[in-house]
C-alpha cells in the first residue's frame, strides 16, 4: 500500500517538474525573443515614418484604398511608439531586491507587448502585399503616388516623436 502511495507519489511530481520545466523554458524563449523583436519594431518604425513622410509630400486623395492604408500605418505608428515608450519606462526603474518579482511581471508583460507589437506591424505591412498598393519604390509610379498622397497628418507624427523623445529625456531624467 505504501510503495503504491510513493510511487503515485512520485508520478504526480515527476508531472509537476515536466510542467513546471516546460513554462520556464517558454518564458526564457519569450525574454529572449524581447530584444530582437525590439530590435524589429524598431526598424520597421522609422520605415513607417518615411513611409508617411512621403505619402505628405506626395497627396492625392482620389485613392481610397491608399488612403486606408496609410492611416492604418499612421496608427500602428502611434501604437508602436507608444510601446515602445512604456517598454524602455518598465525597465528602466531602480531595482531593489523586494522588486524583483514586480520587476519580473514587468519583463512578462513587456516581451507580451512586443510580440503583439511586432504581429501588428507584420499584419500591416502583409495588406501591402495582399492588396498590391506600392508596386516599386520608383517616385513615378502612380500607386506610390496615391500611397504617398493619402497621409493626413503628418504633422502629427512629426510632433508625437518630438513628444517621444521628450519623454525619452523626461524618463532618464527621472530614472537617474
Amino acid at each position: 500500500m505504501e510503495l503504491t502511495t510513493v510511487s503515485i507519489g512520485k508520478s504526480v511530481l515527476n508531472g509537476a517538474l515536466g510542467y513546471a520545466k516546460s513554462a520556464v523554458a517558454e518564458e526564457v524563449a519569450l525574454q529572449l525573443g524581447v530584444q530582437r523583436d525590439k530590435a524589429f519594431i524598431t526598424d520597421e518604425l522609422e520605415m513607417m515614418q518615411s513611409f508617411l513622410m512621403v505619402a505628405h509630400d506626395e497627396r492625392d486623395e482620389n485613392n481610397k484604398v491608399v488612403r486606408t492604408w496609410v492611416k492604418q500605418v499612421r496608427d500602428v505608428a502611434y501604437d508602436v511608439e507608444d510601446g515602445i515608450q512604456d517598454f524602455v519606462v518598465r525597465l528602466k526603474k531602480k531595482k531593489s531586491w523586494w522588486h524583483i518579482p514586480r520587476t519580473l511581471l514587468d519583463r512578462r508583460h513587456g516581451a507580451k507587448q512586443m510580440k503583439e507589437l511586432r504581429t501588428k506591424v507584420e499584419h500591416v505591412s502583409q495588406r501591402n502585399l495582399h492588396y498590391g498598393l506600392i508596386k516599386g519604390s520608383s517616385s513615378t509610379q502612380p500607386t506610390a503616388t496615391a500611397a504617398a498622397a493619402a497621409l493626413f497628418g503628418v504633422d502629427e507624427a512629426r510632433h508625437a516623436a518630438k513628444q517621444h523623445q521628450a519623454r525619452s529625456d523626461l524618463s532618464r531624467l527621472i530614472n537617474e
